[in-house]
Parts: structure tokens; C-alpha cells; sequence
């Protein structure tokens, strides 16, 4: 009997110790699937968080760029609304100060001086000279340097010189003091860098 209980006890335990290590390598197999579980998780989550994070820093960027183009471009306007004011400052008082010189004397020798050039490019061909309705004064002393012109008054002209046309030669020459002025505010803001880019 004692045989038979030793040969039950030992095999109970062997029962015991084989469920022992079946339970063991259980826990060992759900650990290690539980591990495998969440180092997949985290990893998902991971990669999920990345490509959130990339998205997000696209999204910040693509608007960050968009309000940096806004404000340099407001800012360039700025500018050029700021440099266009000083530049027709600039241009209002040397259109003032042209038509000071329009009243003296000095004048009086550049419309001279004007008529020669022109009379000099055509050749003793009769034209059409334009001045200023203010500067009819000088039309005795334009014929005298020019005795085959026309000359009429032009609205058109607001500060003074001469214009003339000839219809023979097919040319125009603009010596008008509101060209010259014109000419010399376009190549300005041409060469300043008033033109906003």
C-alpha cells in the first residue's frame, strides 16, 4: 500500500509539477503576447503621433508662409506707397520751383536758347510751335528766331517751354518743361527702386 501511495504521491506531483509548468509557460506565452501587443500599440501610436506631428508641421509651415508672403507683401506696398509720396514731393516742389523760373528773366533765354535748338533740326521748314497759354508773351520772339513757324497756345502745357510739330519732316520735338520733368520723375523711380517687385 505504502508503494501504491508513494506511486499516487509521485504521481500527483508529477501531475502538479507538469501543470506547474504549463501554467508557467502560460504566463510566459500571454506575457510575452502581451508585451508583443503593446510594443505594437506603441508603436501604431507612434507612427500615428509621427505622421500627426508631420502634419501638423506642415499645416504650421504652409501657414507660416502664407503669413510671411502677406506681410512682406503689405510691407513692400508700404514701402512704395512711402517712397511714391517722397518721390512726388520731391517732384511737386521742382515742378514749383520751374514754374518760379518760368517768371524770370533766365527764362526769357532758355525759350531763346529753346527756339535755336529746334530752328537748328529743321532745316528752314515751317512747323506748328506749341507754348503755354501763360507764355504768349514769347511768341514774338519765337518768330524771330523761327519766322516759318505757327505759334499757338496748348492748354496741354502746364509749366512752360516750346513743342513743335513739322508735318513736312514727320517729326515732333517735346522741349517743353513738363516733359523733361516727366521724363526725369520716370527715370527716377525706374532707377530708385520705387516700383514694387
Amino acid at each position: 500500500m505504502i508503494d501504491a501511495n508513494s506511486k499516487a504521491n509521485r504521481f500527483l506531483e508529477a501531475i502538479e509539477k507538469y501543470a506547474e509548468q504549463q501554467r508557467t509557460e502560460m504566463r510566459e506565452e500571454i506575457e510575452a503576447f502581451r508585451k508583443e501587443q503593446l510594443e505594437e500599440a506603441n508603436n501604431e501610436g507612434t507612427n500615428a503621433a509621427f505622421v500627426f506631428i508631420q502634419e501638423q508641421k506642415a499645416e504650421f509651415k504652409a501657414a507660416l508662409a502664407k503669413e510671411t508672403a502677406l506681410k512682406e507683401t503689405q510691407k513692400k506696398r508700404e514701402l512704395f506707397a512711402k517712397r511714391s509720396k517722397m518721390a512726388n514731393e520731391v517732384f511737386d516742389e521742382a515742378a514749383s520751383r520751374l514754374k518760379k523760373f518760368t517768371k524770370t528773366e533766365k527764362y526769357k533765354e532758355y525759350m531763346a536758347t529753346s527756339a535755336r535748338l529746334i530752328s537748328g533740326k529743321l532745316d528752314g521748314k515751317s512747323c506748328v510751335i506749341s507754348i503755354a497759354p501763360k507764355d504768349s508773351g514769347f511768341e514774338q520772339l519765337i518768330k524771330s528766331i523761327m519766322p516759318n513757324c505757327v505759334v499757338k497756345p496748348d492748354e496741354s502745357i502746364l509749366i512752360g517751354g516750346i513743342s513743335c510739330l513739322c508735318e513736312e519732316l514727320s517729326i515732333v520735338i517735346d522741349d517743353t518743361l513738363d516733359t523733361k520733368l516727366e521724363d526725369r520723375k520716370q527715370r527716377f523711380i525706374e532707377t530708385s527702386g520705387l516700383m514694387v517687385e
